[in-house]
């Protein structure tokens, strides 16, 4: 009967202790607010585009990928939860990799690879936050929806 006792004491306590740290980390971090915006690059969307946010005040960073219409929904700690309000420091990066390894080159068993070639789609100076000349303001209580019209 003791051990049996012993046993529920234990259990008790684990899941006491245990329950606090299933949620550690939500409430944890800065609010964040919804952040949406759309990127066309020459009139045209841009489909499967990174798409970077960062609150340099904040230490944090959103990022998102855009939908076949060049759509996105920004996300920081979890899936579209937005961004930390402020001023953003903003990057957009949409490029093709192409292989140039010839057809039938095993790698894995000691064949050479050949470099990829990177082909940007969207100009590579808007794949930085330093050298994109993009910045936004995420205001709290406000729609934040932004369009961005590549040349």
């Amino acid at each position: 009967m003791k051990n049996a006792w012993a046993l529920v004491c234990a259990y008790v306590i684990g899941v006491a202790v245990c329950g606090g740290c299933s949620n550690s980390g939500s409430g944890s971090h800065l609010p964040t607010v919804k952040a949406t915006g759309t990127v066309r690059y020459q009139g045209q969307p841009v489909a499967d585009a990174d798409v970077t946010f960062n609150n340099q005040a904040a230490g944090q960073t959103g990022t998102a990928k855009t939908d076949s219409a060049g759509r996105f929904s920004l996300s920081t700690f979890g899936k579209d939860d937005g961004v930390v309000p402020g001023e953003q420091k903003v990057a957009i990066r949409r490029v093709d990799v192409i292989d140039n390894t010839p057809p039938g080159v095993d790698v894995s068993a000691g064949g050479q690879s050949v470099p990829p070639t990177i082909r940007w789609l969207v100009p590579e100076k808007y794949s930085n936050a330093a050298t994109s000349g993009l910045s936004v303001e995420v205001k709290d209580g406000e729609v934040n929806d932004f369009p961005f019209d590549l040349k």
